[in-house]
């Protein structure tokens, strides 16, 4: 399913860069880009995932970060 909405996406860009430039080469390049990366994008690896769910995943950590900001205190009396 994300492979599809990624290669017809890919298709909707050729077809802008091809009303604007109207250069078929560069149209049928752009094309192909978008199908390869959307399935390289979408393609499972021996862990069970995408870049697609590592980015979400890499998203979703940041989010649930915490940050603790360091204060200098006075240790023992001496400063």
């Amino acid at each position: 399913m994300q492979s599809a909405a990624g290669s017809l996406f890919g298709g909707a860009v050729a077809a802008v860069i091809w009303l604007c430039t109207g250069n078929v080469a560069f149209t049928v390049v752009a094309v192909l880009t978008g199908i390869f990366g959307s399935v390289m994008m979408c393609t499972r690896d021996q862990n069970n995932q995408s870049v697609v769910d590592q980015i979400g995943n890499i998203v979703r950590f940041a989010r649930n970060q915490q940050i603790y900001p360091y204060r200098a205190l006075i240790e023992w009396g001496i400063w």
